[in-house]
């Protein structure tokens, strides 16, 4: 999924030194969209090219031999056109989030999820209170948006409500929603978008590839505990006893009408609301359990069990349903919704929020089916494989190199969907080479994907983190923000490639019956 669309922001200082060189190069990288119109063009120019000097590569399984073709050719210039629409609407990613926004959209909308957030942290004990705010935001890509524009000032007005550094409140919220975005303990829209980029590239390999989007759960949601205590050792232990040191609390600007707003008890309304959607959610996991349950379900497969089977491959549809239905409940509760007929208007609104989205989903659809055609993508496999052999990077090596790999690009490259979309049709069809898992792969981008966000000057979000502490500190500058948040990027960064490598290590999988090889 995109991260958190880029909005109008406050003027942020330029920075000298790796940072300011770091904000120069990616500044002039150009939009995602063009970024992969240009991909496009270099495709057809490359497999024009090869295709002259008869490059081609031998397929290791079945011994043929793979001649790229050229997408300049006749028979390429009229695939080309003829394939452009159905390239776009075939698209696996394309259905897929258009629904579980639909769904997650109407929740959101209703203020559901950010009510859920708020209730879990100001009700947390004060020596509880970090680790639950990683606990909440780690999971809190759900609500998309929300995350960082809601969870960062609450976060910090809680902590100056129990006599904490605020600004160290702010970081631990931003640590936790951005530098472990890719973690979670629920199935999200990242999800969904993530594994239909990887079974797009996986067909390159094998046409009847199918890629999830809870193929990483297992991993996804044990990451979450284990970056909650991460995040709560690096905030606790190093950057509030920082922040106490040089700006200590009797120089801050305390906002007391916010503190009012903070302490404003829950609405009669928000607690009916709550509770009709705890019922809902009660009925509905019971609903499941009766579908699930007969040995002879539908929804189980030949042999009688759930991996993999009809529901696993019906979950988007479950999720959508669900959180229509408890968005709807909870909304009817509280009087946002007044008629059944609110509910199209706020799908509709959804998918306005999509916009963006699905234009680059365009183009990127175009360049992997193009890459696809060509024959690219396949020579990239099976000479990236033999390559990466020949270097021994084919076990734990691998995986920390290609998770570096990763968060490197992610600095310049904070889009998730467009990263992801240019690592996939590469390296998913090069390891599916070497027998790693297209889920694997995906489990690995997680990690390099969400622990550089922090520290990236052209995240979208990085000068609105900076306002919010200013209202603390009006003086508070981007070096400190940089010096706050280093910590936190580089202990998850470490200790969540360490939970993978012992992940692996343990041969525990990272979905249902998804393991590192195939």
């Amino acid at each position: 999924m995109s991260k958190p669309a880029e909005m109008a922001l406050p003027e942020m200082e330029h920075s000298s030194g790796v940072l300011g060189a770091i904000e120069r190069v990616g500044n002039k990288l150009p939009h995602p969209f063009f970024l992969f119109f240009y991909l496009s063009l270099i495709t057809l120019v490359l497999s024009a090219v090869l295709n002259y000097f008869g490059v081609h590569s031998i397929n290791p399984k079945t011994g043929e031999a793979v001649l790229v073709k050229s997408l300049a050719s006749g028979e390429g210039i009229v695939h080309i056109f003829t394939s452009l629409v159905s390239n776009f609407v075939n698209f696996p990613v394309l259905g897929t989030i258009i629904i579980v926004m639909f769904g997650i959209g109407v929740a959101d909308h209703v203020g559901l999820i950010s009510i859920v957030m708020k209730q879990t942290v100001t009700k947390a004990p004060r020596h509880l209170l970090t680790f639950l705010v990683f606990i909440t935001g780690v999971s809190s890509s759900i609500a998309s948006d929300a995350s960082v524009l809601i969870f960062t000032p609450l976060v910090a007005m809680i902590f100056l409500s129990v006599g904490r550094h605020p600004i160290a409140g702010a970081a631990a919220a931003y640590a936790a929603v951005s530098a472990g975005y890719d973690a979670s303990l629920f199935v999200t829209a990242g999800d969904a978008i993530f594994s239909g980029l990887a079974t797009e590239a996986a067909r390159i390999i094998d046409p009847n590839a199918y890629v999830s989007p809870v193929d990483n759960y297992y991993f996804a949601a044990c990451s979450v505990v284990i970056l909650a205590i991460v995040g709560t050792v690096i905030v606790d232990k190093i950057v509030e006893p920082r922040l106490n040191r040089i700006l200590p609390m009797s120089v801050l600007t305390i906002n007391t009408k916010a503190q009012t707003s903070l302490e404003a008890a829950i609405t009669p309304e928000e607690k009916r609301g709550l509770k009709h959607a705890g019922l809902f959610t009660l009925v509905f996991v019971g609903l499941i359990l009766l579908i699930l349950l007969p040995a002879d379900s539908a929804f189980r497969n030949a042999e009688g069990g759930l991996i993999p089977s009809p529901f696993m491959k019906s979950f988007v549809p479950f999720l959508f349903i669900y959180f229509l239905g408890v968005g709807y409940v909870y909304g009817k509760a509280t009087g946002v919704i007044k008629k059944a007929e609110d509910i199209p208007e706020i799908m509709t609104g959804c998918i306005k929020n999509l916009a963006s989205i699905l234009v680059l989903f365009f183009m990127i659809s175009q360049f992997i089916a193009l890459f696809k055609w060509s024959g690219i993508g396949s020579l990239i496999a099976f000479e990236g494989a033999t390559f990466l052999t020949s270097l021994g990077l084919t076990g734990y090596s691998l995986i920390v190199g290609f998770i570096l790999l990763t968060a490197l690009m992610n600095i310049f490259m904070t889009s998730g969907s467009a990263q992801f979309a240019l690592f996939a049709p590469i390296f998913i069809p090069m390891l599916m080479q070497l027998n790693i898992e297209p889920a694997f792969t995906m489990a690995m981008f997680r990690v390099g994907d969400s622990t550089t966000n922090i520290i990236s000057p052209l995240s979208p979000y990085f000068a609105v983190v900076l306002a919010f502490m200013q209202q603390y500190y009006p003086k508070l500058r981007l070096g400190t923000l940089m010096a706050t948040m280093l910590p936190l990027s580089l202990g998850f960064l470490v200790c969540w490639t360490a939970f993978m490598l012992l992940w692996t290590m343990l041969g525990l999988p990272v979905g249902p019956n998804i393991y590192m090889h195939m």
